[in-house]
């Protein structure tokens, strides 16, 4: 059996007096690439962002590898949805993914040169080396997110949390991110993602969560549809 690595107990978020996720029980195994799937408002974003710690449960709570967040804060990387980072921010894609280190470092240390070397290694695994000093409001929206990859790879946790990585990126980019995907869980890394296309779940996900507020079905991807 795999070890779990995240766990929901009666999970309740509400906004307002409408539930974004109600009673949620689930238990996700490490080291499988999950899909946390569902049709729109079905509380998909909610429940990265409750495990993430920016959303504060109504009720129950989550743990990462049997304990809170704050514990294990350097193992996790999120990878929010692209909507919601600001892309005029005057920042260049070397800047970004630099960010990537500081938990490693603290806020204002100078990177070292290791820091240095990881940062170019996570540009180069996305494609995006030749774009180190380019705007990232000059990027465009695949380009962008190969970007918010390189900053989650930068930070050399073990679980990846990412938000709708997909959407509205080119195939290039869909068919560099899935071969990402598969080469970082055969390096023992856990990766949870938040995805809406039914066609490709099979092929891109081990394991699925199901959501409709509620639960809806966990398990093996076989088992679940």
């Amino acid at each position: 059996m795999s070890k779990t690595i995240i766990e929901a107990h009666n999970l309740t978020v509400l906004y307002g007096r409408k539930p974004a996720l109600w009673n949620i029980d689930f238990e996700l195994p490490e080291k499988q690439v999950i899909g946390i799937m569902g049709p729109n408002g079905s509380g998909k974003s909610t429940l990265l962002k409750s495990i993430m710690g920016v959303v504060q449960p109504t009720s129950g709570f989550t743990k990462i590898y049997d304990t809170e967040l704050d514990n294990v804060r350097d193992k996790v990387s999120y990878v929010p949805q692209r909507q919601e980072i600001d892309w005029d921010f005057p920042a260049s894609v070397w800047d970004i993914v630099s960010m990537g280190r500081f938990q490693k470092r603290g806020l204002f240390k100078k990177l070292t040169s290791e820091d240095k070397d990881i940062v170019t290694e996570s540009l180069e695994k996305v494609n995006m080396l030749g774009f180190a000093k380019r705007q990232i409001s000059q990027l465009s929206g695949g380009q962008q997110q190969r970007v918010f990859l390189a900053r989650a790879i930068a930070q050399q946790g073990d679980l990846f949390l990412m938000d709708e990585p997909f959407a509205g990126v080119d195939i290039a980019t869909e068919e560099m991110i899935i071969e990402l995907l598969k080469n970082m869980k055969e390096e023992g890394k856990t990766l949870v993602i938040v995805h809406h296309d039914l066609h490709t779940a099979q092929s891109y996900f081990d394991h699925v969560v199901l959501l409709n507020t509620r639960l809806v079905a966990s398990g093996p991807i076989n088992d679940v549809f």
